[in-house]
């Protein structure tokens, strides 16, 4: 009897896997044969809640808030795009470099480019301006824009912006003609240039931005920036080889974002390249070396300039982010403050008091 009965548990059991087996399969049938109406679905929310995004709502008007729009270099990168960094204070955006990708990239972060103050370039290497045309196209057509986008930099940066207007001329007629003069307003388009040098080159609702010069020969002038709002700032360096002029500056900054590159891994570049007969290729790894900062030398300024926090983008070389670990090696040897590799979309919040608030804008 107790044989019969184990049977007679076993199909019991059989048929309710044989029930539940066949209620699954019908349900994946009738999914499978709805899959184009529920990826519509899917589709549908997922535009609802990207356009209903407001970043801005979430961030604290009391705070800086830096965000990393191109934390790459020239060096191609899949994950990071050239150099921009982007500063959201007192409701206004204010962009220091726009490599390529870095429009692309400030859209999908959510900040409003509509809100741009201005775009501030650190110098005329074409890796920290050849986003440019992208990201006015998006301010211009994208936030309706009634006014050129502003642009300060070093001497030749009219020359950039004439050029840029020149090249997007004949795309510029077909958007105003496509959409109309409401959507993408004719005086929207292009740059109002100016050239500055050192000194304050923004002033206004508080917010102050100094300019001052750093070592990039044989690139010059070539500048770093630092912003100031309420007893709070950000030092961002540009590219540079190490500066007492940058540590002058960012004397007890919230937060020093520093260019990095590490020489020993350039070198192992170009000692491939000679191995492979690109003996070209392999002379720019090596000159490259000389005109920006070890991991080490950038964590020197930190010190010396009492900074808060020092964060480090355009890392060279571009690696995952499992390996950025080995370009920032031993920056802590010589700064003892928080130190952070950033990554594109992340962000830091400067509240004055505390050390600055991490979020990543893209995860």
């Amino acid at each position: 009897m107790r044989l019969w009965g184990e049977l007679y548990d076993m199909t019991k059991n059989a048929r309710r896997i044989l029930i539940f087996l066949s209620g699954a399969a019908l349900i994946g049938g009738l999914t499978y044969a709805n899959r184009e109406a529920l990826l519509h679905r899917a589709f549908e929310r997922a535009v609802d809640k990207g356009i209903g995004r407001d970043v801005v709502a979430s961030l604290d008007p009391k705070d800086i808030h830096v965000g990393f729009c191109g934390t790459g270099s020239p060096l191609p990168s899949r994950d990071r795009a050239s150099a921009c960094t982007a500063v959201w204070v007192g409701g206004k955006l204010f962009i220091f470099d726009a490599g390529e990708g870095a429009g692309e990239t400030l859209s999908l972060m959510g900040l409003p480019l509509g809100k741009t103050e201005g775009v501030f370039l650190t110098h005329l290497h074409s890796d920290h301006f050849e986003g440019l045309g992208p990201l006015a196209l998006q301010r211009w057509a994208g936030a309706s824009a009634a006014t050129p986008l502003p642009l300060f930099g070093p001497a030749g940066t009219n020359q950039i912006a004439q050029g840029l207007m020149l090249a997007y001329g004949p795309d510029s007629k077909f958007r105003m003609a496509h959409h109309g003069p409401k959507v993408v307003p004719p005086s929207g388009f292009g740059y109002v240039a100016k050239e500055i040098a050192p000194g304050v080159v923004y002033d206004a609702a508080g917010i102050s931005i100094t300019a001052f010069p750093v070592h990039h020969d044989p690139v010059t002038p070539a500048f770093g920036y630092r912003l100031d709002w309420q007893g709070k700032s950000v030092t961002i360096s540009g590219d540079t080889a190490k500066s007492d002029t940058l540590a002058h500056m960012a004397k007890g900054t919230d937060l020093l974002v520093h260019e990095v590159l590490n020489r020993d891994m350039v070198q192992s570049m170009a000692d491939a390249a000679a191995r492979h007969g690109q003996p070209n290729r392999a002379k720019i790894f090596r000159d490259i070396q000389g005109y920006h900062a070890s991991p080490v030398e950038a964590g020197e300024v930190a010190a010396k300039a009492g900074a808060k926090m020092l964060a480090f983008t355009h890392i060279v070389p571009s690696v995952p982010k499992a390996m950025t670990g080995l370009v920032i090696a031993g920056a802590d040897h010589a700064y003892k403050g928080p130190i952070r590799a950033m990554r594109d979309g992340d962000m830091l919040s400067i509240n004055g008091k505390d050390a600055p608030a991490y979020r990543n804008l893209l995860d």
